[in-house]
């Protein structure tokens, strides 16, 4: 459940894209933000209210705390669509979600031991997520 509320917010907050930069990312472009290790606050393009210089999706900055063992990751995939994905490394579950429609649902049991999720989980599923819009 933590998962599915960390994609949606980070589709509810796509007014903004990851990592202390300002210059957009390539279309489809996977932007790993939470990438299992220890809990962290990570800035999109140079963070909170930061304009984004060469938007694609998302307008303006924004940060995200992530906790740790997770892994999320999102996309610009055009002007009009985004998709987001995640997992845990204590989870067993990756979800996935877009802005068609802005549904975050589970995508597949995870591969790791013990089903635990890793970032290709993750990736698997933002492909999956923008196969579908």
């Amino acid at each position: 459940m933590k998962m599915k509320i960390i994609a949606l917010s980070l589709m509810m907050s796509a007014g903004s894209v990851f990592a202390a930069d300002a210059a957009a990312p390539p279309t489809n472009a996977e932007r790993a933000v939470c990438v299992g290790d220890a809990a962290a606050k990570f800035k999109v393009y140079d963070g909170s209210g930061t304009p984004v210089a060469a938007p694609i999706f998302v307008k303006t900055g924004f940060d995200v705390q992530c906790s740790s063992n997770t892994y999320v990751s999102f996309a610009e995939n055009s002007g009009t669509q985004f998709t987001v994905a995640s997992g845990s490394k204590k989870g067993n579950q990756s979800f996935k979600g877009s802005s068609n429609g802005g549904a975050v649902t589970v995508h597949l049991k995870c591969t790791g031991a013990n089903d635990a999720c890793g970032a290709g989980d993750v990736t698997t599923a933002l492909t999956a997520a923008a196969a579908s819009i």
